[in-house]
């Protein structure tokens, strides 16, 4: 994993247990939404790391 990689993901981290914690629902839903635009940056930088082989 990268650098910019395993920022995204400790980021991802803190805002999902922010989250969590949380029991509002429209900063929930900001939290959420922030870790939607980050998880979607980390695919777009490595999108075949993200791809699992069809051995089903």
């Amino acid at each position: 994993m990268c650098a910019r990689c395993a920022q995204l993901v400790e980021k991802l981290q803190q805002y999902r247990r922010i989250a969590d914690r949380v029991g509002d629902k429209l900063t929930t839903a900001a939290l959420d939404n922030l870790a939607e635009q980050y998880a979607a940056q980390k695919l777009a930088m490595h999108p075949k790391a993200e791809e699992r082989p069809n051995g089903s």
